[in-house]
C-alpha cells in the first residue's frame, strides 16, 4: 500500500466532506506532499481548498516556496505528539496570516520523523488555538506560563506555590511598583527562559511580591509590590495578587501571569483582563477572552 498517496487522497476527501477551508500537511522533505500537486483540490462546488505545507527544514522550505500550488509555513520545531504538531503549525499559520480564526482545517501529521505521515486531524481554528498563537509569538510569556505551571506543584507537600510574573514594558512597570525587600536580581542576569535557573526563581517565589521580566526574558526584579491605581474587574473569589496583576496590565503594555496559591490555577492577563486560565493537572487552556 502506498500510504502517503492514500493519506493525501483521504485528506482531500475528508476536506470535501466537512467543507474545510484548508488542508495543512506537515513534512520534512516535501516528499509526502508531492501527490497533492497532482490533485485538483476543490470542494464539491468547485471552490478551491487552500493547501498549506509546513516544515521545520530550511532547505525543504526554500524548495517548497518555489512551487506555486500551495502556501508554505516555516516552523521553528516539529513536536513529536501529533495533536501538538497540528496546533503548533496552525498557531504559526495564524501568526503569519495564512490561517484565520473560524476556518476549518484538515491536518496531515505523523510520528515526528521524516515524511512518515500517518494521521489526519480535523479541527476548527478557535480562540484556544488563537491563544496558542499568542503564546507562540511571545516566548518569554510562554516561559513564564511554563514556570508557573511548575510552581503550581512546587510548594510544601506538593501544594501550589502562589506567584505572579509581569512581562514586558519594564520601565512603566517599575514606575508603578516598589520593592518590598532588597531586589535579589539587581546586577545579575537571570533568564526565565533558561530552565537551569528555575530552581533559583522558585526560591524567591516563596516571598511576597511579583517578578518583573523584560522582553528578552531577563528577570529585572523580584519581591515587587505592584501599585497601579487602575480600576479593573476580576471574578469573585480571586485575591489581591490577581487584582494587582490585572491593574498593572491595564496601566501598561505588560502581560501578566499568576499562580493561585489555593488551587494552582494559572491565569494569563493582558489589558486588565484575564485572557485564559490553565488547569495545572490537565494543562488544558481555557480561553476567557480575545488574545488580540
Amino acid at each position: 500500500m502506498d500510504v502517503p498517496r492514500a493519506l493525501a487522497e483521504a485528506a482531500v476527501k475528508v476536506a470535501q466532506e466537512i467543507k474545510a477551508d484548508a488542508i495543512l500537511a506537515l513534512t520534512e522533505t516535501g516528499k509526502n506532499c508531492e501527490f497533492f500537486t497532482k490533485m485538483k483540490i476543490t470542494d464539491r462546488n468547485g471552490r478551491p481548498i487552500k493547501l498549506i505545507v509546513a516544515t521545520p527544514n530550511p532547505d525543504a522550505y526554500r524548495q517548497l516556496s518555489l512551487k506555486g500550488s500551495f502556501q508554505c509555513l516555516k516552523l521553528a520545531a516539529r513536536p513529536h505528539d501529533r495533536a501538538s504538531q497540528a496546533h503548533h503549525a496552525i498557531a504559526c499559520g495564524l501568526q503569519q496570516g495564512v490561517i484565520h480564526l473560524g476556518e476549518r482545517v484538515v491536518c496531515l501529521t505523523g510520528n515526528g520523523f521524516a515524511d512518515m505521515s500517518d494521521s489526519i486531524i480535523c479541527t476548527e481554528v478557535n480562540e484556544e488555538i488563537s491563544l496558542v498563537n499568542f503564546l507562540e509569538s511571545n516566548p518569554v510569556l510562554a516561559a513564564a506560563v511554563e514556570l508557573s505551571l511548575d510552581l503550581a506543584k512546587s510548594g510544601p507537600d506538593g501544594k501550589p506555590l502562589g506567584a505572579s510574573f509581569v512581562v514586558g514594558d519594564v520601565k512603566a512597570v517599575l514606575r508603578l511598583s516598589r520593592q518590598l525587600m532588597i531586589n535579589p536580581f539587581k546586577s545579575y542576569k537571570v533568564s526565565i527562559r533558561d530552565r537551569r535557573q528555575w530552581d533559583l526563581l522558585k526560591k524567591y517565589a516563596f516571598f511576597d511580591g511579583a517578578f518583573i521580566v523584560d522582553d528578552e526574558g531577563v528577570v529585572v526584579a523580584a519581591q515587587r509590590y505592584l501599585d497601579a491605581n487602575v480600576s479593573v474587574e476580576i471574578p469573585p473569589g480571586l485575591g489581591t495578587r490577581h487584582l494587582a496583576v490585572a491593574a498593572i496590565t491595564a496601566a501598561t503594555r505588560a502581560k501578566g501571569v499568576t499562580v493561585s496559591g489555593e488551587n494552582g490555577v494559572v491565569r494569563i492577563f493582558e489589558k486588565g483582563k484575564i485572557l485564559a486560565k490553565i488547569d495545572p493537572g490537565s494543562k488544558i487552556i481555557e480561553s476567557l477572552g480575545p488574545s488580540t
